[in-house]
């Protein structure tokens, strides 16, 4: 068991790695990366616990609520960023699943006096054998709520993966990513069913366990990274000022903007974006240079050389001339690119293609 007391503190060690580039890197609306933190942190915590053999009852408490903790930050991820109608539904259902997770804590607590004991060989991830004889009731919550999480997240990936056709290679990436989500909820679930192996083999167990962790803690750091380039900037002074209220919500422009590429259409302009809102321009204006401290027209063409950057690594585009990747990104011709380029980058786009080329 030293063995995986040792690989326990290098998922331990990790995980600070992990935690440290979402704060530095991730820029999105705070409610995300706090759903990002809160796949980093348990599973850090969980492993520091297991590396140290730590044996104090608040510990594996908190092991056991972790669970919990891990499922309703998956499933508020997905639903910020691409089902903001379903927002209060997942959150309810996180709100439901941490307080009945809190109260069979307290149940089991109070009522089993080997309950402690008991989770001893549990992990996030692996259930064990209890041996408890809980009311029928809170047998059929749990196995409810466990159902409403997959079947969410399942109709989540449908809609992503199957339903939504947004031909872009921003999408591509989140898609690709979702899958690979999913992959983790199917081995969760897997680990959950009352497999012998995994609940009487400690050594087993334990592995399953670290693999877990790590596969969530990889899927945090090779998030797709244009989410950490669709930053919401805000000076310093305002920073620390009450976030204002505007007519237009922070998703519904995101969504709009970033997910669907509006930035690409080459009559992209305030007064057209504002109409598809459906707000007025002026509520536009202030909305964008409040979240992004530029115009609009600045924001327009930064996101359009971000994206040039971004496609010219992909190989669809490789045997592309520069004027043709120019008018994909939105620009009407190769000397428009170049202005804005080398405002938002620097240097020449021919260079940066070449390079690319060359490799």
């Amino acid at each position: 068991m030293e063995f995986i007391k040792t690989l326990y503190f290098a998922v331990f060690f990790f995980s600070i790695i992990v935690f440290i580039d979402l704060m530095v890197k991730f820029k999105r609306p705070l409610l995300l990366k706090l759903c990002f933190a809160s796949l980093i942190l348990p599973v850090g915590f969980a492993s520091f616990i297991y590396s140290q053999n730590l044996h104090p009852t608040t510990y594996y408490l908190f092991v056991i609520l972790s669970k919990a903790i891990v499922a309703s930050a998956f499933i508020n991820i997905f639903s910020i960023l691409y089902f903001p109608k379903f927002q209060k539904l997942t959150a309810t259902l996180s709100f439901i699943l941490i307080g009945f997770t809190l109260f069979s804590l307290y149940y089991n607590f109070n009522f089993n006096p080997e309950y402690v004991n008991q989770l001893k060989g549990q992990t996030i991830v692996v259930v064990r054998d209890e041996g408890l004889q809980v009311p029928i009731i809170l047998k059929i919550i749990r196995g409810l709520l466990i159902l409403s999480f997959f079947s969410t997240m399942i109709y989540f990936l449908y809609n992503i993966t199957l339903k939504f056709q947004l031909n872009n290679i921003y999408f591509d990436k989140i898609k690709r990513w979702t899958v690979l989500v999913f992959g983790l909820s199917v081995c969760i679930l897997f680990l959950y069913l009352p497999i012998p192996i995994f609940r009487t083999n400690e050594l087993v167990g334990h592995s399953a366990s670290i693999y877990i962790y790590m596969y969530i803690l990889l899927l945090v750091f090779y998030r797709p990274l244009f989410l950490n380039r669709s930053a919401l900037k805000i000076s310093l002074g305002e920073s620390f000022n009450r976030e204002a209220d505007f007519a237009l919500s922070e998703l519904d422009f995101i969504n709009e903007f970033y997910t669907k590429l509006y930035f690409t259409n080459n009559d992209a302009s305030l007064d057209h974006l504002a109409k598809i809102l459906k707000i007025g321009s002026n509520d536009l204006y202030k909305f964008v240079y409040y979240k992004y401290s530029m115009t609009f027209n600045d924001l327009v063409n930064k996101n359009r050389v971000d994206y040039f950057i971004d496609i010219i690594h992909n190989p669809k585009y490789l045997n592309y001339t520069i004027d043709a990747l120019a008018k994909e990104v939105g620009f009407s011709s190769r000397q428009h690119l170049y202005k804005p380029f080398k405002k938002f980058h620097g240097g020449n786009p021919s260079d940066i293609v070449d390079a690319v080329v060359a490799k």
